[in-house]
This record gives structure tokens, C-alpha cells and sequence, in this order.
């Protein structure tokens, strides 16, 4: 009888042992379950049984909305869900309420290049990029919930948007960004740069595009970067393409005939004034040569007068003009007694 009352109280001390490490241990899992850390790349949406959302937790990246937490909080006021800032260790209600944390980060969504045709019916390829952040999560939660799903309703709006904003405009509007004056190699090509008149610009365009997608993605709770959609790729179609090298081409070519025609004419230009220079000069030696030829031949005419009528004085005066030529102050000539010259000084006739 006493043992039985023994064993039935150690067993009933054992069961308040294991109930009572049951409830140490409910209490530390309870404890566990109720708190949660929010990561620094993080922000979070908690939720209880049913799906009802009591708090969220926004932790936007640099260039997001300064005012969101304000904005949120004012937002979601009616229905009680209470908006925090910042990362760190959090608790909630174990059991019954659940955390869903999404990034925080900027993420890069791209697009698709794609043919688009501009007002002016040149087609160019077009790759547009941006960056987005989940801006709402409680939103996103609703809207989208994934990734995945973000990206493919980026897809959607944003293509659509970049395509409508550049058939609006010329070429011209999506190539440049204002009406500077363009750098030339010569100043012929200048010609080349004139392409019409920027009015918007390509900064006009991206900005449009931005403001649009910012109005868009906020109905998803998704944020646009305040760097925006970048037009980051724009490219000829190959038949574009190939009548821009054309139209550069004859123009080049047309520069060139401007180039050649000018040569041309210098050319001729220096050639005749090379003729007439050289006409000048011929005919100012032939009259000279003329000149110098009948004064020779009137020369030789008086010499051959002369020789006809005394040869033997035109002998005396040619040998004497060949002494003459022959000495100079230095020279001495010695003359024998049987040289005419000799002959003639002593007043004899010479012999010829």
C-alpha cells in the first residue's frame, strides 16, 4: 500500500517534470518564432493567419522617395498596418503571424532590343535599361509577389512606353540632345551635319519615358531609379543603315568634285600664265637673236667689202689683230728677219 502511493507519486512528479519541460520548451520555440531580423539588403511584409497585413517594414535604397515612409504610413493608415524604417531584430506574435521579406537592392531590369520605326519612318534598333527597387512591399506583395512577375510587367509597360515615345519624334530628336554645332574635319562636311532642328532631345525623351514608368510601376509598388530609363543602345536597321553611308558617301564624293574642279581650274590657271611667260621669253631671245644675226651679217658684209677690194691690206690687219690678241704686257715676242710682220715695220711689202 505505501509502495503503490510511492510509485504513483514519483510517476506524477515525472509527468510534472515533462509538462513542465514542455512548457519551457513551447516557451522557447514561442520565443524564437516571435522574433525575426530584417537584413540590411532587406525590407519585409508581416502578415497574420488569413493573409492580413500588420506591419510592414521599408528600408529604401539611395534615391528613392525621401517621403515614403510618410507617404506609406498615411497610405495604409485605414487599415491599421503599421510602417517602420530601417534593418535590425524585430518581433511579431509567434504562431500566428508570418514574415515575407523581399530585396531592398537596386535591381536591373533590360529590355528587348527591338525594331521601332520614328515619325519620320527611319527604323532603328533600340535597347532601353533602368534600374527599379521595390518601393511599396505590401503593394508589390499584391500586385506582383515575385520577381519574375516585376520584371515581366517592366517588360510590358516599359517597352511599350519607349517604343510610343520615339514614334512620336523624329530621328534627329532621339540621336541628339540639343542644336550644338558639330565638329567637322573640314568645313565642306559641314553640310553632312545638317540634319534639321533638335527641339526636344534625346534628354526630353528619356525624362518622358521616366515620368511615365514612375506613375506606371508605382501602381505595383515598384520604384524607378532617379537615373530613369536609358536609351543605352540605338542602332540603323541595315537598310537605314545603308542609305546613311550612301547619303554620307555622295556627299563626300560631291566635296571631292568640289576639290578636283578647283584643282583644275588652278591648274589651268598656272599653265597659261607658265604659256605666256614662256611665249614672253621666246620671243624676247628670237628678236634678240634676230638682232645679233644682222648685226653679224652686217659685219661680215663691211669685212668682205673690204677683202674684195684690198686683200692684201685685210691680210696686214688680221695678223695684226692675232699679235695683238697673242701679247699682253707680260709677253715678248721675238721676230726674225724673214717674218712678214718684220718686213712690213721696215716698210717692205711682205709676202702674203
Amino acid at each position: 500500500m505505501f509502495l503503490g502511493w510511492k510509485d504513483q507519486k514519483n510517476k506524477m512528479g515525472l509527468v510534472g517534470s515533462i509538462v513542465k519541460k514542455g512548457f519551457l520548451g513551447l516557451a522557447a520555440v514561442a520565443a524564437i518564432n516571435s522574433a525575426y531580423i530584417v537584413d540590411q539588403n532587406e525590407q519585409a511584409v508581416v502578415r497574420q493567419f488569413g493573409g492580413k497585413p500588420v506591419k510592414v517594414i521599408v528600408n529604401p535604397p539611395d534615391g528613392a522617395d525621401s517621403g515614403l515612409v510618410e507617404r506609406l504610413t498615411e497610405k495604409y493608415a485605414s487599415e491599421g498596418v503599421s510602417i517602420s524604417k530601417g534593418a535590425g531584430l524585430r518581433f511579431k506574435v509567434p504562431f500566428i503571424q508570418g514574415v515575407i521579406n523581399y530585396d531592398r537592392r537596386l535591381l536591373r531590369w533590360n529590355g528587348f532590343p527591338e525594331q521601332v520605326p520614328t515619325k519620320d519612318k527611319r527604323y532603328i534598333w533600340v535597347d532601353a535599361t533602368a534600374r527599379w527597387y521595390i518601393e511599396d512591399p505590401l503593394l508589390f506583395l499584391r500586385t506582383t509577389a515575385t520577381e519574375e512577375q516585376a520584371h515581366a510587367r517592366l517588360d510590358d509597360n516599359l517597352d511599350n512606353m519607349v517604343r510610343t515615345e520615339i514614334t512620336r519624334r523624329d530621328l534627329i530628336e532621339v540621336v541628339r540632345t540639343d542644336n550644338r554645332t558639330m565638329q567637322v574635319a573640314e568645313e565642306e562636311l559641314r553640310e553632312t551635319t545638317n540634319m534639321g532642328i533638335v527641339n526636344e532631345g534625346r534628354q526630353k525623351i528619356v525624362k518622358d519615358i521616366t515620368d511615365k514608368a514612375i506613375d506606371v510601376c508605382r501602381q505595383y509598388g515598384i520604384g524607378i531609379h532617379r537615373e530613369g530609363v536609358l536609351l543605352k543602345g540605338l542602332t540603323y536597321v541595315p537598310e537605314v543603315k545603308t542609305a546613311v553611308e550612301q547619303r554620307m558617301i555622295s556627299e563626300r564624293l560631291r566635296i571631292a568634285k568640289k576639290y578636283i574642279s578647283e584643282g583644275e581650274g588652278a591648274y589651268a590657271s598656272i599653265t597659261g600664265d607658265k604659256n605666256r611667260i614662256v611665249d614672253s621669253i621666246n620671243s624676247a631671245a628670237y628678236r634678240t637673236a634676230q638682232e645679233i644675226k644682222g648685226t653679224a651679217d652686217g659685219r661680215v658684209t663691211r669685212i668682205k667689202s673690204v677683202f674684195d677690194r684690198d686683200p692684201d691690206f685685210y691680210g696686214f690687219t688680221r695678223r695684226l689683230e692675232l699679235y695683238r690678241n697673242s701679247v699682253n704686257a707680260d709677253t715678248k715676242m721675238i721676230i726674225g728677219t724673214d717674218n712678214p710682220l718684220f718686213g712690213q715695220l721696215k716698210g717692205r711689202n711682205p709676202s702674203p
